[in-house]
């Protein structure tokens, strides 16, 4: 039995199938599946993805999912009155700023009786949920917690939500500072922001505990003291050609991920990765090539016959080499003079050169 949080797919519909393949996961109900919000916008298939999640939640007990910032803009969208002509400031916050456009459009397309399923449905996500997971107390939410346990005036209610999917956790915020209820929570998993702008913050910091720098630390899971960020840049992988540079850049990084509550292992998939998995060589049939026989003609070469040669019998002549005699060289006698050496007296002892 496992565990896992999964955030922030925006409509990756391709690579959310592909990371479920890859961490294996069980439909049977041996595993647990939480998702933390932001399944549509950014990317291709968001309309897609937000139907295949909504049939996951609502046929499976062990699938749970929560708001994100994106659901809600729809909600704000549809209530505002939009039908497709003529937006709001609040529509168009949600149809060009957060590039909603490409869910409302697949919106648009549906049946009726699906739209109002998907709207319902919507309505009815949560703001986060609490797990014990190896005597770990989490807290699952899109960005900020939201405690139901607390009590709230009505604007209370609306502001806390409003945080719960809106609000940017700092590098180093406690996110159960101003908790005042009865439970303990160990540590917040969220997703919202991307997570290599906090490793680029950790990056300033010389004294932060994860501070790797030989580490490829980009679009991971960033883990801090007290929550554990698993937005991995996913919206970004539909962008490659955007007029943006920076946006360009991103999407060259974007991954979906998958975190594992048992023992916090990622597990990523990226947009590159997954279509290569996808393609496969397409099969060649070479066509048999039928040759015409050709026929060559006999060709008769006529037989040659060459007249015999006969060389002439060759003698060569005999050679005498006259003896030559050297004159007979003399050479003078040397002689060298005698040298005597004067002997001082009492020199030889033993007589040894007397007896020479």
């Amino acid at each position: 039995m496992a565990t896992y949080a999964i955030s922030d797919i925006h409509g990756a519909y391709d690579e959310f199938r592909a990371l479920l393949k890859k961490i294996d996961f069980h439909f049977d109900g041996r595993d647990t599946l939480y998702l933390l919000g932001d399944y549509a916008d950014w990317g291709e298939k968001s309309i897609e993805t937000l139907i295949m999640i909504r049939e996951m939640d609502q046929e499976y007990s062990f699938v749970h999912c929560l708001m994100g910032n994106h659901e809600l803009m729809f909600l704000q969208t549809v209530d505002s009155g939009y039908d497709g002509s003529n937006p709001g400031m609040q529509a168009q916050n949600w149809l060009y700023n957060n590039r909603g456009s490409v869910t409302w459009n697949g919106y648009a397309a549906l049946e009726e009786d699906q739209k109002k399923d998907l709207i319902r449905w919507m309505r009815s996500l949560r703001y986060s949920c609490d797990v014990s997971v190896g005597g770990v107390n989490y807290m699952l939410a899109h960005a900020y917690p939201y405690y139901y346990d607390m009590y709230w005036r009505a604007d209370e209610i609306k502001k806390h939500k409003m945080d719960a999917v809106w609000r940017r956790l700092l590098l180093r915020e406690d996110p159960f500072a101003g908790y005042k209820g009865v439970r303990n929570y160990d540590c917040l998993i969220c997703g919202h922001t991307i997570s290599d702008i906090y490793y680029q913050e950790a990056r300033l910091e010389s004294s932060w505990p994860l501070r790797i720098t030989t580490e490829n630390v980009r679009n991971r899971i960033f883990k801090a003291e007290k929550f554990i960020d698993i937005d991995c840049g996913a919206k970004c992988m539909d962008i490659a050609e955007d007029a943006v540079e920076l946006l360009q850049l991103a999407s060259m990084r974007a991954q979906l991920a998958a975190l594992r509550l048992e023992d916090l292992q990622g597990f990523y998939v990226h947009r590159a990765i997954t279509k290569l998995a996808e393609q496969s060589i397409p099969e060649l049939t070479v066509p048999e090539l039928h040759l015409p026989q050709i026929r060559f003609p006999e060709l008769n070469v006529p037989e040659l016959h060459l007249p015999q040669v006969r060389l002439p019998e060759m003698h060569m002549p005999e050679m005498h080499i006259p003896e030559v005699k050297l004159p007979e060289v003399k050479m003078p006698q040397v002689r060298l003079p005698q040298i005597k050496f004067p002997m001082p007296r009492g020199s030889d002892p033993g007589g040894w050169f007397k007896n020479r």
